[in-house]
């Protein structure tokens, strides 16, 4: 990058040659041109929003003065505007997704009055909007030589009025952040007319369209760098008879949809190329032996090519200058010493970046590592890689980040390994089988950012790494056997930290009173030994987990964290209510208190609606009528307050909840009927009711539940949020607040099963141990998504709906312990998923149904499926069936045998007599059978006739051969 800080400097120079912020006196002192003056203060006018204050300057006085405008010392003109805001890339690296500290408002027309400008940056401002295309009137400006318009929110299609402007050496007119329009380009051959042109940056335009792009920037023979990343450009190979791009440096085309072979491409070819950027580009194949002509390269970058494979070509060793591989999620298979051999010797004292994550090699790291004495970044992380580490390593007093993660790597890391490491900023040793030795008097050389040691061997003690880490930013030591308690340093050293993870380890003692981050910050301490009460939440504790613990006591009365997104307690001995000022924390979006000893009501909300997505209070002593606080709760996906002491109705308001998804109320003392606009749950696919007082009957309007009336359940489009689930998009960020060693239980095929992320899959009604009565509705065959329906122990009757056979995801049924009659529909039988049935104790008859699945369930006791049911005969019961006792597709009862016998019969007996009253009439009556006789006489004729005409006519033409024409 050092060849475009120099071209940007020469640039620069060349733009502001005899230029200076105080012209000459006979120019009118300080002032600069009145008319170039007026045109400023009108374009100031235009700004309705500086966030920066970079107009602060622009009042009284000569403009020349003024901040970010300088003018000419021959002159006096405008010869440069300088309005770039310079946090708008900082603050993308924090992925803001507005722009608060550009300037808002339009670019004024009035800049065509400086005549004499030759450098313009109006970058990283917000100067545009939906429907506002860049100022096209720019392009009058002819004496431009540097024009930056990036990432300034400009919409629709680019000017080709930029053509005009001739003496143009750098263009940007990038549009790659998030705050951003959607802008386009269908022909760029106006870019032939920029033939001094050195530098351009269409990066994000979308190119669709132009598939002659390579021939219209081949026609720059100036250009050194040229960079077209996420321009949605399809092909990467057009052929160049001849390349003018002799001078190129920079070339980025990363995020593109190429779609084609690495190998055959024109930019193998240019030679003089020192940056070479493809990374998520769809490229697959080979790396071509080309590679070794490209000498002058310092900086090769494939990363995210999957489909890219083999050996690194053994030609890599003849680029000498070579300073930055970046291989990551490249296919390169093979062993990592065989692939590192090939790096090239006369470049190991200038390497600074190795990058191997994610490429499936295999073998040991080489102790040869150590002798690459500029190595600033070490990536060989996801790999297959096993042995130690090398002592080596811990030589490179230059490497700042070291990603050895996800490994097979064991062995000891001692001080030995860190003690030269002066530089180190960012370690991920994770989910490998290393362990950490340190002397427990060691002072770590370095301050780290980022430290992640998930799964290696740390403990027993608390780790000495941590010790004296100031400012460090993410921290992640679950899972590495540490059984201690926590030090008094550790809450200075995580005081900025935005993330801490302590949590699957053996640590033990009380938590602060308080927790207060200087950050706003990820706390993830369960799955300790950790007793005491719930500390105070102070300022910026944005997450919290401290589930699985041996946490006692009340609940803070006064919950301060007002930015609180998510709070997880579950599995605790926390005792008391809940508190109302609970209700407060208007961002909440999880709350978990499940398997604590909480009693007493939920309290009322403060505010009309809250944000709240998940609430999980199951196995509680919790009372009280089904929450009103739940009322306001109209985006909650995920409810589950099972196994507590609420009672009463529940309220026909449910079906206001239209985002609900996963739905628990059992083992509570719930009564009165199941409330019909549940049914406008659409989103609904998991209900559980069981073991409450519910009476009255099932709603027949269940088609409306959606959800369940699909084969393709789709749960990324259900915004579940919660332990069980993976989390959705909250509050313009992503909640990657991930969850660990939970599971929900859930009564299924007869037995407890847990289930956790497998919940998303799962479509389940269970209405069973209630006091249900009537008919099961037949509507229950459209929910063709079940996979789990539970209605036993309830006094429902009638029949089995045969309906129920179109359930084909069906897994388990149990409609046992009811008053259920008939006989079984063969439809069972076409039920291929079902691995569980239990019809036991009903009032069915008939023969038992076969077939299919039928005769695979419960194989080492298949009677138990039916006991109960006095009525039935046949296998596997040792009741035999009589004829009269066989299957009907239609269930008719068998006290009509003898009406259908009898109506049969008599149809019998009637056509008998019939038949004979027409013969003696004929035998008696003459002239009747005279004339019966002839009409079956003509119409023997009249068919006999038909016959033969149309028979000839089909034969003549099935035998005539067509005439050509």
């Amino acid at each position: 990058m050092e060849a475009a800080t120099l071209l940007l400097q020469l640039i620069i120079l060349t733009a502001t040659t005899a230029s200076s912020a105080h012209p000459q006196q006979g120019h009118g002192g300080s002032s600069c041109i009145p008319a170039e003056r007026a045109a400023l203060l009108s374009f100031k006018q235009g700004i309705m929003v500086d966030p920066l204050n970079l107009l602060g300057s622009w009042r009284g006085g000569g403009c020349c003065r003024w901040s970010g405008v300088s003018c000419s010392n021959r002159t006096g003109h405008v010869t440069r505007l300088d309005l770039r805001n310079t946090l708008y890339w900082q603050d993308q690296s924090e992925l803001y997704m507005d722009n608060p500290h550009g300037m808002q408002g339009q670019v004024s027309t009035s800049l065509l009055a400086l005549g004499h400008l030759k450098y313009l940056d109006l970058s990283g401002n917000n100067l545009g909007g939906a429907g506002v295309p860049m100022p096209s009137f720019l392009g009058s400006l002819s004496h431009l030589v540097y024009l930056n318009i990036s990432c300034s929110n400009f919409d629709g299609r680019v000017p080709p009025q930029f053509g005009n402007l001739s003496q143009l050496l750098y263009l940007d007119i990038s549009n790659i952040y998030p705050y951003s329009g959607q802008v386009f380009s269908t022909d760029i051959s106006w870019l032939g007319r920029l033939a001094s042109l050195m530098h351009l940056d269409m990066s994000g335009i979308n190119l669709t369209s132009v598939a002659d792009w390579a021939h219209e920037v081949n026609r720059l023979p100036n250009l050194r760098a040229l960079r077209l990343q996420g321009c949605q450009l399809t092909r990467s190979t057009p052929a160049l008879v001849h390349s003018n791009l002799t001078l190129l440096e920079d070339l980025d085309l990363s995020d593109n949809v190429f779609y084609a072979p690495l190998a055959p491409n024109w930019f193998w070819d240019v030679t003089s190329l020192k940056t070479l950027s493809l990374e998520f580009s769809q490229l697959y194949g080979p790396i071509p032996d080309e590679l070794g002509n490209m000498t002058a390269l310092q900086v090769l970058d494939l990363q995210d090519n999957e489909n890219i494979a083999g050996m690194i070509p053994p030609t890599l060793k003849n680029l000498c200058h070579l300073e930055q591989l970046i291989f990551t999620s490249v296919n390169l298979g093979g062993d990592i010493t065989e692939q590192m051999d090939r790096l090239p010797r006369c470049s190991w004292e200038k390497l600074k970046q190795l990058g191997f994550v994610g490429t499936n090699m295999t073998g040991n790291l080489p102790v040869w590592l150590g002798n690459l004495t500029s190595l600033e970044g070490l990536g060989v992380s996801d790999n297959q890689i096993s042995g130690h580490v090398p002592l080596g390593l811990g030589a490179l007093s230059n490497l700042s980040v070291l990603y050895l993660g996800s490994s097979n790597l064991s062995g000891v890391i001692t001080q030995d390994h860190l003690a030269n490491l002066v530089s180190l900023k960012i370690m991920d040793l994770s989910f490998s089988s290393l362990e950490i030795v340190l002397d427990s008097a060691w002072t770590p050389p370095f301050r780290l950012s980022t430290v992640k040691l998930t799964s290696c061997q740390v403990g027993p003690q608390f780790p000495v790494l941590l010790k004296q880490q100031k400012g460090i930013y993410q921290i992640d030591i679950s899972n590495t056997g540490i059984a201690d308690t926590i030090p008094d340093w550790f809450w200075d050293s995580i005081s900025h930290a935005s993330s801490v993870d302590i949590s699957h380890n053996q640590i033990y003692g009380n938590l602060p009173t308080k927790i207060e981050a200087l950050t706003w910050q990820e706390l993830h301490f369960n799955s300790n030994q950790l007793n005491g009460s719930i500390p105070e939440l102070l300022t910026n504790v944005t997450k919290l987990d401290i589930s699985r613990n041996l946490l006692s006591g009340p609940l803070p009365s006064n919950f301060q964290a007002a930015e609180l997104v998510a709070i997880v307690l579950f599995n605790n001995y926390i005792s008391g209510v809940v508190p109302t000022s609970i209700c407060r924390l208007v961002n909440l979006a999880i709350l978990d208190l499940s398997d604590n000893l909480l009693s007493g009501e939920l309290p009322q909300p403060y505010y009309s609606v809250l944000a709240i997505h998940t609430l999980l209070l199951a196995n509680n002593s919790l009372s009280g009528e089904f929450p009103s606080l739940l009322r306001s709760c109209t985006a909650i996906t995920f409810l589950d307050l099972a196994n507590n002491n609420m009672h009463g109705n529940l309220p026909a308001w449910i079906g206001d909840l239209s985002s609900l998804v996963i739905f628990r109320l059992r083992s509570n003392m719930f009564s009165g009927h199941i409330p019909s606009e549940i049914t406008k749950l659409e989103e609904l696919q998991y209900l559980d009711l069981a073991f409450n007082n519910i009476s009255g009957m099932i709603p027949y309007s269940l088609a409306n539940l959606t959800a369940m009336t699909s084969m393709n359940l789709d749960p990324g489009k259900k915004g579940l949020n919660g332990p069980f689930v993976q989390s959705a998009k909250r509050f313009g960020e992503v909640m990657d607040f991930e969850w660990y060693g939970d599971s929900l239980y859930v009564e299924i095929k007869g037995r407890e099963l847990p289930y956790s992320t497998q919940l998303q899959y799962l479509v389940s009604i269970d209405l069973s141990s209630n006091n249900l009565a009537g008919k099961i509705p037949e509507e229950i065959g459209s929910l063709i998504g079940l996979i789990n329906l539970n209605l036993s122990s309830n006094r429902l009757t009638g029949n089995i709906p045969y309906q129920i056979g179109m359930l084909q995801l069906l897994e388990s049924l149990d409609i046992s312990g009811n008053k259920i009659s008939g006989v079984i529909p063969q439809s069972l039988s076409n039920l291929t998923s079902l691995s569980y049935l239990n019809l036991s104790y009903n009032n069915l008859s008939g023969k038992i149904p076969s077939g299919h699945q039928l005769d695979t369930l419960n194989t080492d006791d298949p009677a138990t499926m039916y006991i109960g049911n006095t009525g039935l005969c046949g296998y596997p019961l040792p009741k035999n069936c009589s004829d009269s006792e066989k299957p009907h597709t239609n269930p008719i009862r068998q006290d009509n045998n003898s009406t259908i016998h009898g109506l049969h019969l008599g149809v019998i007996v009637g056509f008998v007599v019939g038949l004979w009253l027409v013969f003696c009439a004929f035998l008696f009556k003459k002239r009747w059978r005279i004339a019966y006789f002839r009409f079956i006489d003509s119409t023997y004729d009249k068919a006999y006739v038909f016959v033969v005409v149309n028979w000839a006519i089909w034969f003549r033409k099935s035998h005539t051969t067509p005439s050509s024409t």
